[in-house]
């Protein structure tokens, strides 16, 4: 019965992690190699200094999250709505442990919104509806 019960316990974790794992493949994900260049070095100063040019936001979330799972299908419908006026990003707070700690992750989902170079980033903590994840992006990175 044990045998058994381990076996169920084990094919549950498999089936809910390879599910989850297939809910981020419609963002762009964040590894520690790309952030480094792209976003932010955080291994060469403290001091937050965005690389980039275009707004993006950046989503913490882990596979086992249920409310990173519930606001995914937003942000991917976002960034396909949005297009190239910004990108969304995902970054496995457990994959990726030490970008989740440069910003001080302690709670997900969170989200970072980052407008420009010269805007201090704005971060979100919390489940969040289609409807205002949308008026945040108009808000923090689209408004002039």
């Amino acid at each position: 019965m044990k045998r058994i019960t381990t076996f169920v316990l084990l094919i549950s974790t498999l089936s809910i992690a390879a599910l989850a794992g297939e809910n981020h493949k419609a963002l762009k994900k964040l590894d520690e190699k790309t952030f480094t260049k792209e976003i932010w070095n955080f291994k060469k100063g403290k001091s937050f200094k965005y690389k980039g040019d275009a707004p993006i936001v950046i989503d913490f979330n882990a596979v086992w999250c249920g409310p990173c799972k519930a606001i995914h299908p937003s942000l991917v419908e976002l960034q396909e709505e949005y297009g190239d006026k910004i990108t969304i990003y995902s970054v496995d707070v457990d994959q990726e442990p030490e970008i989740t700690e440069a910003f001080g992750i302690t709670n997900i989902p969170c989200l970072i919104f980052i407008k420009d170079k010269k805007t201090p980033y704005y971060k979100s903590v919390g489940k969040k509806s289609k409807e205002e994840l949308h008026e945040m992006i108009e808000k923090k990175l689209l408004k002039e």
